[in-house]
């Protein structure tokens, strides 16, 4: 036990997480997070993520599925994607899943994205719906650190912290992959019509019922929702124990 504690916190030391590009919030940080849980309660580490359900201003009650304009705006996607309607969604996006790179799957919605399925899979609706679905895609891309160079400059804002991300890439990323981790609900924060806080509720394959909560910040950028890196060595990511009580809306397909 104490050979498989000192492991587990030699993973969590800010120098690993720095040299290991961040994916330990995805896959190592759950680990972590689910063997201190017991200490972060005495602490009080069972607050639920605090995201609020909003909707955009220009859209009407919140509702489930999504809903067609009569008369659509002009496309500002880069793939033409026209930005329907500004609705956040209360139920599950009926999303299926979609072959894409060598051997993952990631939610696809018609007329919401992704709009470019070639490489690494991006373009999304300039809509609440397209900010939760890019959410997804990005953290299926990361979690599974297939075609890490790639997925860092394609789907992620530029700054400083990607730049970080991807000198670290060049320097350590050897090709290794993984398995990208199931997606089990979501959380939206309007924060604006250019951004975005999606909330992911997500576990590793092996252990559906271990969830955490994973924040995704978003900004449109470049006629795309671009996730913007932490500045830090997390993301932010918490356990969850319940989709229901902690307000998540459940993902579905």
């Amino acid at each position: 036990m104490a050979e498989e504690e000192k492991a587990v916190n030699s993973l969590v030391r800010p120098g690993f997480i720095v040299s290991a590009l961040l994916l330990v919030a995805l896959i190592v940080g759950l680990a972590f997070l689910l063997f201190t849980r017991e200490n972060a309660r005495e602490v009080g580490g069972d607050k639920p993520v605090e995201v609020s359900s909003t909707r955009q201003e220009s859209g009407g009650q919140a509702q489930s599925g999504l809903v067609e304009d009569a008369g659509l705006p002009e496309s500002d996607s880069v793939c033409g994607l026209v930005a329907h309607d500004q609705v956040v969604p209360s139920q599950a996006l009926p999303s299926v899943p979609i072959d894409v790179g060598d051997r993952i799957q990631v939610p696809h919605v018609d007329g919401y994205g992704p709009g470019v399925t070639e490489g690494v899979s991006h373009c999304f609706a300039h809509t609440p719906s397209g900010a939760i679905l890019a959410s997804a895609n990005f953290v299926t891309w990361f979690s599974s650190k297939e075609r890490l160079d790639e997925v860092v400059p394609t789907l992620m804002a530029t700054g400083p912290n990607r730049d970080r991300l991807e000198s670290q890439i060049k320097s350590q990323w050897q090709g290794e992959t993984g398995s990208p981790v199931m997606i089990h609900g979501f959380k939206y924060e309007d924060r604006g019509p250019d951004n975005a806080m999606v909330v992911l509720a997500v576990s590793p394959v092996a252990s559906p019922d271990k969830m955490m909560g994973f924040p995704v910040v978003l900004v449109w950028q470049g006629g795309d929702w671009k996730v913007e890196a932490p500045s830090t060595d997390s993301w932010g990511e918490r356990i969850i124990d319940s989709l229901p009580l902690e307000g998540f809306v459940e993902w579905g397909a």
